[in-house]
């Protein structure tokens, strides 16, 4: 699995939940994949999601683009017969996320704060700033 960002601290936890390659998108092409899923929700990801996969191939679109209209290179869709599939999240994924957590799925690695519910704005100052954070919990039995 290859997993691309413009920052270092999520591709070191990329490759600590199983990602075999990390790239930073900002430093040259990825390889050619058969199947991209652009979550960060920009055109710049999507770009880089079309140009990456092989011909015939398919992009799942994951992150939300800004309302309006987003460009994209349409004619490399065309000409290489690629794909493009949206996949609106938080739909069944529920059930199978706690049946994987309930397996023991190991997390630790994307969880990389938790906070009381008293500092929740502490927690979502820290959860806005990609270079430090993944994903931030709040704790609701804690004090």
């Amino acid at each position: 699995m290859v997993v691309t960002d413009l920052l270092d601290a999520p591709l070191a936890i990329a490759a600590r939940v199983g990602a075999t390659t990390t790239i930073r998108a900002d430093r040259g092409d990825p390889e050619q994949v058969d199947v991209a899923i652009e979550a960060s929700g920009s055109a710049a990801g999507l770009s880089t999601c079309v140009r990456a996969v092989r011909r015939g191939g398919a992009v799942v679109l994951l992150g939300l683009l800004p309302p309006g209209e987003t460009g994209f290179l349409g004619n490399v869709v065309v000409t290489r017969e690629l794909q493009l599939l949206g996949a609106f999240r938080f739909d069944r994924e529920f059930d199978d996320a706690l049946s994987l957590l309930a397996d023991g799925l190991p997390v630790d690695p994307v969880l990389t704060h938790t906070f009381p519910l008293s500092e929740a704005v502490a927690a979502f100052d820290i959860a806005g700033d990609r270079t430090a954070a993944s994903k931030v919990l709040l704790d609701l039995t804690a004090g």
